[in-house]
């Protein structure tokens, strides 16, 4: 069964689906322009933009989270879109600090990872910036 981005994050850090299963718009954050894209306004363009600077993936979606059901999180494909290596990515991912992975088939039948942790930018802002401007070299030592 598919399931959208923030079903998706919930069971990347917990393991179990939600009770009662997460709408994609339940939460809404102040936004910015980012690129020509509505973002969530607390994540640092600069992390995006050391996202974005990874060749080999694609960033399909983000949230900056807002409790302990809508945590933040950063879901991105592979360009190669074999399930193996997303498979091998996300096992790395998963042996780091802080970072909690899994991935699936997303909507569109491709192969996607979700990067995750027990953080929200109210909850710690600081930890939540750190989070979000180290995770793009986590994911590079991973390909």
């Amino acid at each position: 069964m598919k399931i959208n981005a923030p079903t998706m994050a919930y069971k990347t850090q917990y393991g179990k689906d939600p009770k009662p299963s997460i709408s994609g718009r339940e939460s809404s954050h102040p936004s910015k322009n980012y690129r020509g894209i509505n973002i969530d306004i607390h994540i640092p363009n600069n992390a995006l933009d050391r996202l974005n600077a990874i060749s080999g993936i694609e960033l399909r979606s983000s949230c900056e989270g807002d409790s302990e059901r809508h945590l933040t999180f950063a879901i991105f494909r592979l360009i190669d879109r074999d399930p193996k290596n997303s498979a091998k990515v996300s096992a790395c991912l998963n042996k780091i600090s802080n970072v909690s992975s899994s991935f699936d088939v997303g909507q569109g039948g491709f192969p996607r990872i979700c990067v995750t942790t027990n953080l929200w930018y109210k909850k710690n802002p600081r930890e939540f910036e750190r989070w979000w401007l180290t995770i793009a070299e986590k994911i590079r030592k991973c390909l």
